[in-house]
This record gives structure tokens, sequence and C-alpha cells, in this order.
């Protein structure tokens, strides 16, 4: 079976007409005809508004308007189509020009719109040129509504662009704010770790060394020798406390080898729990700034475990995830730690300090404590490599 076009029977149909002598049909031809031209003339005009919005839409707005300037020219007969409308950068309006005025003695303005205040579309033709009817004027209309439209969300494009360009550019200065923040924070730890170590360190350790010369030099029959050996204990214990207390404010490791190796330092260091680490040996490249927050949390969560939890088990995890974010997890199977069981003692003052330090990261903490005893401290941030300014 043989499919024959619609467009082959109208114009058959149309031909016989044409050829009909009858004179009673001769109105209806001319009819048909004039419906027929009418039909053609709409659907040029659709193909002319669907061109232009491919073209629209398939290149940047400035050169796919050139080529929509040159289509109308053509579309209007006119020699020169110009399309005015406001930079993106400033309130300088811009203009696109193509063809060029003949005679502009005799230029006349063919079609101009005004599509929303911001776009103008202007047509210009000799004297001489046809006349554009109200169809053409329509289907002007709309091209200029697409251009007014694709300028439009040009430069919501734009705009979004730059916006983004700004929060790029807010985020890493706040990333270069942070990591100089906490490197003022730990300088100045280091400071007061050398002035401790120089000095009350120092003055503990002389006092020891002073008091357990001076109980040798009396003999054990001396009444003071009691008295005299425990304030050698003490002076002994102050200078341990104030050794680790040295080490807490600034681990070498943390600046040597990273964060994982200076918690397993800390961790190796604790003998009346049963520890388990899990510790990525990835972390040791995290940023600085990253790596140093981190030890902190974990710093203050394994001493609320050890000085409040009672508990006999300490799991600790440092990892970090596909989506580039830090974890941080210190578990025990103690009665919970001192921040969560005595909050009116100001105890919360910990999980405050390690909250305030991952909000510098643009991290979170969740505390929580099981059903079957113990607390679970789970610490993440975004791992985002801080910029420094010279």
């Amino acid at each position: 079976m043989t499919i024959v076009p619609a467009s082959f029977i109208f114009g058959a149909v149309l031909f016989g007409m044409e050829h009909n002598t009858s004179p009673t049909h001769s109105p209806n031809v001319a009819e048909l005809r004039a419906l027929y031209r009418a039909a053609e003339a709409r659907a040029a005009r659709l193909r002319f508004i669907i061109e232009v919005q491919n073209l629209l839409d398939a290149a940047a707005f400035e050169t796919a308007a050139l080529d929509a300037l040159s289509r109308l020219a053509d579309f209007a007969g006119a020699s020169l189509a110009r399309l005015v409308f406001p930079s993106f950068q400033g309130k300088v309006p811009v203009q696109l020009s193509v063809g060029k005025s003949t005679s502009p003695e005799s230029d006349n303005i063919l079609f101009a719109s005004q599509a929303g205040s911001d776009l103008c579309l202007t047509i210009i033709g000799s004297s001489k040129a046809r006349a554009i009817d109200a169809d053409d004027r329509q289907t002007l209309e709309v091209v200029a509504g697409q251009l007014a439209d694709a300028y439009n969300l040009n430069r919501q494009v734009a705009e979004n662009q730059a916006l983004l360009g700004d929060l790029q550019r807010q985020r890493s200065e706040l990333a270069a704010l942070v990591a100089q923040l906490i490197q003022a924070q730990e300088q100045e730890r280091q400071r007061v770790a050398l002035d401790l170590h120089d000095g009350s360190a120092q003055l503990a350790a002389g006092l020891s060394y002073r008091l357990q010369d001076l109980a040798a030099r009396i003999g054990d029959a001396h009444a003071l020798k009691p008295e005299i050996d425990q304030l050698a204990a003490l002076a002994r214990h102050s200078v341990a406390d104030l050794r680790a207390a040295i080490a807490d404010l600034r681990p070498p490791e943390l600046d040597d080898l990273g964060v994982a190796a200076a918690l397993r330092t800390r961790l190796d260091a604790i003998d009346d729990l049963e520890v388990i680490a899990d510790l990525d040996a990835a972390a040791d490249r995290w940023p600085a700034s990253t790596g140093i927050i981190f030890y902190r949390v974990a710093q203050e969560a394994i001493t609320n475990v050890i000085k409040h939890a009672e508990a006999s088990r300490l799991v600790v995890r440092l990892f970090e995830d596909g989506a580039g974010e830090a974890h941080l997890e210190v578990i025990d199977d103690g009665n919970g730690i001192g921040e969560l069981r005595h909050p009116q003692r100001g105890g919360r003052l910990g999980i405050v300090g390690m909250r305030e330090r991952l909000a510098l990261l643009g991290g979170r903490i969740e505390i929580s404590v099981g059903s079957s005893g113990g607390t679970h401290v789970r610490a993440t941030a975004p791992i985002s490599q801080e910029t420094t300014s010279e």
C-alpha cells in the first residue's frame, strides 16, 4: 500500500480545482489558494521562531544574538538590525548590530520593541523597504521576547557564577583564617609548654633533687627523714605531671609525624585500660589544621574517659571516608563521661570546647550514652585544603 503525502493530495486538489472550467467553482479555488499561502506563511514564521530559539539554545548569548539579528534582518528585508542591552559587569549599555545603514537620511524604523526595561530590538530599513504587516510584527515581537529571555537567563548564569566565585573565594579566605587561628593557638601552646619546661618544670625537678640529696645526707635515723621523703615524692610527682602537661600542650609527634602517629603515642602511654586503636595512616597527610583539631578533640575525649568514665576498655578510630570527610570515634564501656553525668559541675566546658574546635572546620560532634553503658563520641569535619596568604 502506497502512502501519499497530504501536501501532495492538497496540491492535486488545488491543481484540479484550478483547471475546473465550471464557473461555480472559481471562488472556492481563490479562497483555497489564499488559505494555502497563509498557511505557508504561518509555517515559515513558525520555522523562523524555532530556528532562532535553536540558535539561542546552542551558543553563547552574544554569538547567538548576532546570528539571530542577521536572520531578523533577512526576514524583515531590512538593512540593519540592532540589539541594545545592559552589560553584565556595569551599567553601560552594550549594542550588537548586523548590517549597516545605506543612507541615514532615508532610514526608516521598521520595527522597535522594548522587551522589558533592559533590552531593545530595532530593525531599520530604507523608506523603500516593504512594510511589515501585523503577522510579521507579531513574529518579531515573539523573537524579541526570545532574545530577552535568553539575555536574562545568560545574566542569571553569569551572576550565579560570580556569586559562586565569591563564595569559593570567601571559603578559601575562611580556611586560611582558620588555619592561621589554629596555628596561633598552637604557637601559644608551644610557648606555654616551653615556659613550663624552662621554668616550673626545672624548679620542680631541682626541688626534687635537693630533697633527695637532703634525705640522703641526714640519714635514716633523723626524725625528719619520713617527711623529707614525702616531700621528695610530691616533688617527683609534680615533675611528672608538668612533663605530661607539656607533652599534652604540644606533642612533638604531631609536628613530626601527624595526627595518627601522635594519637598512637598518646594511647600507648595508657596502662590501666584495654586500648584498641584503629588509626588510618592516611590521616597523617591531612591538612595541619584538620590534624590539630582532631587531635585536640580526641585528647579531650580520651582524658574524659580516663578521669570520669571508670571504663575498662577504650576504642579509638580515626579515618577518612570516600566523601572527603574526616571521622573520629572514641568509645568506652564505662559509666559515661563526666560532662554527661555531672553537667551542673561545669564539666560541659570540655564538650563546648570540642564543638567550638570542630566548628572552625565546619564540622560537628555527637556524644551519646549507650543503653548498656559506655559513651560514644563521634566527630566529623570536611577535609578542606587550607591556603596561606603571602
